[in-house]
């Protein structure tokens, strides 16, 4: 008999107990534990948060099982859920949730009810030869020793083989944070350092004061949810634009970030389930013969969305389309654009799209802020496929694979992967990508039309002066703003050195988990991520031994592994459900 241990029940730790089920041996009895308190869904999915955190994929692009072997989060939503609801007496609670459409956004809880159902039916079809226990307590201690694992929560468990599947962790706050927080202790502020936003104890702001925003990502659009709710205001639509009723009780709240921009917004989706963007440079057999650099790379990921940019771009003109693209892949750009005599304003631009606010003096900033939102919201609803700065956004975001590859192989030196690929191409790949639905950056322009909001020009930065906190930009620091509410509006950074994870902190100590790191020009540098073996997933302690039985996928190695926080999308070969079967296969050989 094999006993199998998998510590988190969010989308990683459900998808691997689903492999573990799918492909045991009928010859051999299997038992599984399954660990979590907050059970099936995990912390971040959890069913007790507020409505108005939502999801930044739209439903129909959200699954849990490989091969398609049941419903997307939209199929289930209009067969399964109402039936299931009803079950769990939450058919109040989401009654709006199951009249959503296939490219609607829901709210993040209800994907954890959809996790929850993924899980019951794993233990309705459970084969005669598989047992598994869900154990809704934390696991505190792990212990190895030569014959099995022993794990500790309030009792005591021997298994013979974990999979780290721990998701997001609290941190402990890093010089700068602690400094702040100690600041705000003494002068009775409230500072908020990174963490999730639904745990935010928003009902203990100062009232009446101004808030500090720093950064302007998927948290930031989660804070301003959260904080609407709080007021009590209201959005009013009034010809396909929000207009902000506030309700009296609104505090001024100062946003910035380094950029100085929200993410771009999520395009309005058009492409059904295996309607992902298809390389037509970046292939498979173009990777396995690539000997460039990463910025080779990266301008080839940038002719492929402009590929299709022009395909959509220039679809109503007279220039022979077909032959302008078949030139335009092979060849050099400037010379084909000019050959077909596109002009500038036909053509797409990198820097206004990573970085619009360049030329930009901060006194202009606050008008440009809105002309800027305006624009992002008028191409986003132009959708992914038909309109051409969205369909290149998309391009851009779904061609994964050729980077997975130069990760899985190593193919980039220590300096491309730490400061080119994970450092200045992430944060454009983030900005360009992974923005919040288009209905978020509406009721953002309507907070900053509504006097709600304020915006700093780029190259935020904080002090603290006279007891209270002290907001401006590097380009202009005599424009400020001070306030007595400061929150770090993101999520703590993956790190092994800061986690308060009590599992992953006595590993730590007993040598189990090693950090990740990159020696570039002779400094080492930790990402953060824990150290594993590549091809299999296995955790390598401290001494560099592989350990033959403790695995680690998902956002612990967020910095060795890539964008580890998306969801699988159905109908593709998702990397979530890649490295679940490599981990398994490993378990199981």
């Amino acid at each position: 008999m094999k006993k199998i241990a998998i510590i988190g029940a969010g989308p990683y730790g459900l998808i691997v107990l689903d492999r573990l089920i799918k492909q045991s041996s009928l010859s051999e009895k299997i038992e599984i534990l399954l660990f979590d308190p907050d059970g099936p869904g995990g912390n971040i999915w959890r069913k007790d948060q507020s409505n108005q955190v939502i999801m930044n994929t739209v439903m129909q692009h959200v699954t849990l099982f490989s091969k398609d072997e049941g419903p997307n989060l939209a199929e289930w939503n209009q067969t399964v859920a109402p039936n299931y609801l009803s079950s769990l007496n939450h058919g109040e609670f989401f009654s709006e949730e199951t009249k959503l459409g296939k490219n609607d956004y829901c709210q993040r809880r209800y994907y954890g009810i959809y996790q929850c159902w993924f899980f019951d039916e794993l233990m309705k079809n459970l084969p005669a030869n598989v047992t598994v226990d869900l154990i809704e307590e934390q696991v505190i201690d792990l212990t190895v020793t030569e014959k099995e694992i022993l794990i500790k929560t309030t009792k005591n468990f021997q298994v013979d083989d974990v999979i780290l599947a721990t998701g997001h962790s609290a941190n402990y706050l890093n010089e700068t944070e602690n400094k702040q927080q100690k600041y705000a202790e003494e002068h009775n502020l409230f500072y908020q350092g990174p963490g999730n936003p639904s745990d935010t104890r928003l009902d203990q702001l100062i009232e009446g004061e101004t808030v500090i925003l720093r950064g302007l990502g998927l948290s930031f659009f989660d804070y301003i949810a959260l904080f609407v709710a709080k007021w009590g205001g209201k959005f009013i639509e009034e010809d396909n634009c929000l207009v902000y009723a506030p309700s009296g009780k609104e505090q001024l709240l100062v946003v910035g970030s380094g950029r100085g921009l929200p993410y771009h917004a999520r395009p309005n989706n058009q492409k059904k389930p295996g309607e992902d963007a298809q390389p037509q440079i970046l292939t498979e057999t173009f990777m396995e013969h690539f000997r460039g650099t990463a910025d080779n790379l990266f301008d080839l990921l940038k002719k492929e969305a402009e590929l299709v940019y022009y395909q959509k771009k220039l679809a109503n003109t007279e220039i022979d389309l077909s032959g302008f693209l078949e030139e335009y892949r092979k060849g050099e750009r400037e010379v084909v654009l000019s050959k077909y005599q596109i002009s500038d304003e036909l053509r797409l631009d990198w820097t206004e799209l990573f970085d619009p606010a360049k030329e930009i003096l901060p006194k202009d900033f606050p008008d440009f802020i809105q002309s800027y939102l305006k624009k992002d919201i008028v191409e986003a609803e132009r959708g992914n496929v038909t309109g051409p700065i969205a369909s290149a956004i998309d391009t851009y975001k779904e061609l994964q694979e050729p980077f997975n590859f130069m990760l899985d192989n190593e193919k980039f030196t220590t300096k491309e992967y730490f400061e080119d690929f994970f450092g200045s191409f992430n944060r454009n790949y983030s900005f360009l990508t992974i923005g919040a639905p288009v209905v978020r950056q509406k009721q953002l322009l309507a907070l900053i039309e509504a006097g709600v909001i304020k915006f700093l020009a780029p190259e935020m930065d904080i002090k603290r002066v006279n007891g209270e906190f002290l907001a401006y930009s590097k380009r202009n620091s005599r424009h400020s703003f001070r306030a007595k509410n400061l929150i770090e509006a993101r999520l703590p950074a993956t790190s092994l050195k800061r986690t308060k994870n009590p599992l992953v902190i006595q590993m730590r100590k007993k040598g189990y988990l090693s950090s990740h790191s990159l020696t570039v020009d002779g400094s080492e540098h930790f990402t953060g991520a824990i150290r594993v073996a590549r091809k299999t997933h296995q955790v390598i302690d401290q001494t560099g031994v592989v350990l033959q039985h403790i695995y680690c996928y998902g956002i612990p190695l967020e910095g060795l592994d890539w964008l580890n926080a998306a969801s699988p999308r159905p109908k593709s070969n998702d990397r979530v459900f890649y490295l679940a079967n490599q981990i398994v296969n490993t378990i199981y050989r």
